[in-house]
């Protein structure tokens, strides 16, 4: 389907690992979008009855047809849970870089599962999935911690 890369990654934190899910045009099609995209696998992959902190609880942020292109508003991604204040289903919508730099690595959603022992940051890019250890990010605010993290995907960049 045009403008969808018909793939999703689901990384699980708990044992270190990501796999490629390819995503058939028909599924595309029923879901209409990224909205469509992230509540249709948020619904498939979560268990019912699952609490939303536990490891078995799905983060997914996904992507529409329209990311990373010339058209107005095409920088905005979702991420859907299930809600920890209400139990249901909770999405949320930001814009700016992310969704550019999601849609470069070649994916339309991403599926987060699973639960770290100790403190890691991802980094998700067309040349794979990296788990980093983040012991030392522990305990900083966002914008300290944004900073570092940009320190270090710059630093090692070629």
């Amino acid at each position: 389907m045009h403008g969808f890369f018909q793939q999703a990654l689901t990384v699980d934190v708990s044992n270190r690992s990501s796999q490629t899910e390819a995503l058939s045009d028909a599924f595309l099609r029923a879901c209409m979008g990224g909205k469509g995209l992230g509540t249709q696998l948020l619904l498939d992959r979560n268990p019912a009855g699952v609490d939303p902190f536990s490891p078995d609880s799905h983060l997914v942020l996904a992507l529409g047809p329209a990311s990373d292109s010339a058209i107005h508003g095409s920088c905005r991604h979702g991420m859907f849970a299930k809600s920890p204040l209400t139990g249901l289903y909770s999405e949320s919508y930001a814009g700016g870089s992310a969704a550019i730099a999601m849609s470069r690595a070649g994916f339309d959603a991403f599926v987060i599962k699973g639960a770290s022992e100790r403190p890691l940051w991802l980094e998700i890019s067309d040349q794979g999935v990296f788990f980093h250890e983040a012991d030392d990010l522990w305990g900083l605010d966002t914008f300290e911690t944004e900073a570092a993290v940009r320190k270090r995907v710059v630093a090692k960049s070629p």
